[in-house]
């Protein structure tokens, strides 16, 4: 039992934290002191900060994150001494993969995924805190319901399929899936609408050349983008750089100014350049949405129109982009007579109930594998079977190296803390001093080898031999649990009885 559980949500497009003691948990196990971020310009104040990074000249020494980073980034870049920076944002998903990150010790790091957190938080709000569509709450649905679970971030959309154990315990009843239709398909969009208003070729330089002025643009559109869908009536009004302006009236090529320019084209109509301002309508704003709205609309009906999924009653949305109006109207539209319930914190959903299950890992019951797990194993190499590349002389034969043994498969229910796997294994070599493998994810159900498109390093584990035997055959048993949120790998010498234990991160 801890004193105080901490919570990071790293996301592709905005991170923050949040922390709370065990006493104000036990008192309230929704409350929870968030960080907030300050953006440094107005009075913006908000509970997640850009995931962007600065780093120094070195190449290796952290200068700053979130707001910060973007602040003193422009900062550099207004004085031309940003060149030798390094200046990094949206890469979560490069990280996809990585362990062992910040510093953080293996023991007093848990991973949780983020649908389940989320669910975990709104199943805890009273009755009056919850949003709902007027006629149901999630915290009043009986044991056995099932409901879907969108968990709508910046850079991927999550779907996820829940059942209600008990008042505060729920299972997992259908894995995660989804895409990246998330708020950065919107971005580009945007791009794409100021590549139509100015040209490929000048806006390209403009995002290159003029870096504090792209900067300030992007930061500004993401603020408009969290009010778009609240009016229909009227313009959205942007600021445009006037560095932009001079880019595009510098090339000899152009008869026409800029303004003239958005006047003759398809937006002639719904945009209007005024000096330094640029009007744009509001539904030419809510179009930017509409192909990221789409997937993800026709993917949650895909998911609907499955059969097993025919007793879902309710649709809890949570993540930043949930609080889109739009999306919110899209998927109301999309699901006549299916309760939409979202929390009043939708945003921070996944920060708070990850501090809940910090304090309490068995609230989750039970999962539903979204990936193949297994390890390296050598196999009797068979001839016109076996790439000859992966064969390997052995003092017990030719052996097949690379093939990948699976040990649990993705689709089948687990239940955390007491779902294991065991198997035995030979040393194939003479005086061989360690066995070591390692572990690995799939996303196919029966890859042939670790290295096949889909497989995933995520751990590894040694054990080593004191005494080597004279001869091959000495036996290793293994042993995979499947703990909360991560795997636990147990090797023993079954000749001397010395075990080694490591862990893997449990990717669900």
């Amino acid at each position: 039992m801890h004193v105080i559980v901490a919570a990071i949500d790293f996301g592709t497009t905005y991170s923050g934290w949040a922390f709370s003691f065990r006493t104000d948990y036990e008192k309230d196990p929704t409350k929870a002191d968030v960080k907030h971020w300050h953006s440094g310009t107005g009075t913006l104040v908000t509970t997640k900060t850009p995931t962007c990074l600065l780093v120094k000249p070195d190449g290796v020494t952290f200068q700053a994150f979130g707001y910060e980073a973007e602040n003193q980034y422009m900062e550099l870049a207004d004085k031309d001494e940003h060149k030798n920076y390094y200046y990094f944002r949206r890469f979560k998903m490069l990280l996809f993969g990585a362990l062992g990150k910040a510093g953080i010790a293996t023991e007093r790091l848990t991973i949780v995924l983020e649908p389940e957190a989320a669910s975990l938080y709104c199943r805890h709000l009273p009755v009056n805190t919850t949003v709902s569509d007027g006629s149901l709450t999630i915290s009043e649905f009986p044991t056995g319901s099932k409901y879907m679970v969108l968990d709508a971030g910046g850079g991927t959309i999550e779907i996820t399929v829940h059942e209600v154990q008990s008042q505060y315990t729920l299972r997992e009843v259908r894995a995660a899936n989804g895409g990246d239709w998330g708020g950065i398909m919107v971005d580009k969009a945007f791009e794409n609408f100021l590549c139509d208003l100015v040209g490929e070729t000048v806006f390209d330089t403009f995002k290159h050349l003029e870096t504090v002025d792209w900067l300030h643009l992007s930061r500004e559109f993401e603020f408009k983008k969290q009010a778009a869908g609240t009016q229909s009536e009227g313009n959205v009004i942007m600021h445009f750089p006037v560095s932009l302006t001079d880019l595009f009236e510098t090339d000899k090529e152009r008869k026409m100014s800029i303004k003239d320019t958005i006047v003759a084209s398809k937006y002639g109509k719904t945009v209007e350049l005024k000096r330094d301002k640029l009007k744009i309508s509001h539904s030419t704003v809510d179009k930017l949405f509409e192909v990221s709205i789409q997937q993800i609309v026709m993917h949650v009906q895909k998911l609907m129109n499955d059969e097993r999924m025919a007793d879902i009653k309710a649709v809890l949305m949570v993540g930043g982009y949930s609080e889109s109006p739009l999306l919110q109207r899209a998927i109301k539209s999309a699901l006549p007579g299916i309760h939409i319930l979202i929390p009043q914190e939708a945003s921070s959903a996944v920060l708070r109930g990850a501090l809940i299950f910090g304090h309490n890992p068995m609230t989750i019951t039970e999962r539903v594998l979204k990936y193949t797990y297994g390890i390296d194993k050598y196999k009797p190499f068979v001839k016109g079977k076996h790439q000859k590349s992966k064969r390997r002389i052995t003092d017990v034969g030719d052996r097949c190296n690379d093939i990948f043994d699976k040990l649990i498969e993705k689709g089948l229910r687990v239940k955390p803390g007491e779902t294991q796997v065991k198997r035995e294994y030979c040393t194939v070599y003479k005086k061989q001093t360690s066995m070591c493998f390692c572990i690995f994810s799939s996303e196919e159900k029966n890859p042939t080898y670790v290295d096949d498109k889909g497989c995933t390093k995520i751990g590894t584990i040694r054990i080593k031999f004191e005494e080597p035997d004279d001869l091959p055959g000495r036996k290793v048993n293994l042993t995979m649990l499947l703990g909360g949120t991560e795997i636990i790998v147990e090797l023993e010498d079954e000749k001397t009885g010395n075990k080694v234990i490591n862990t893997a991160e449990f990717w669900g």
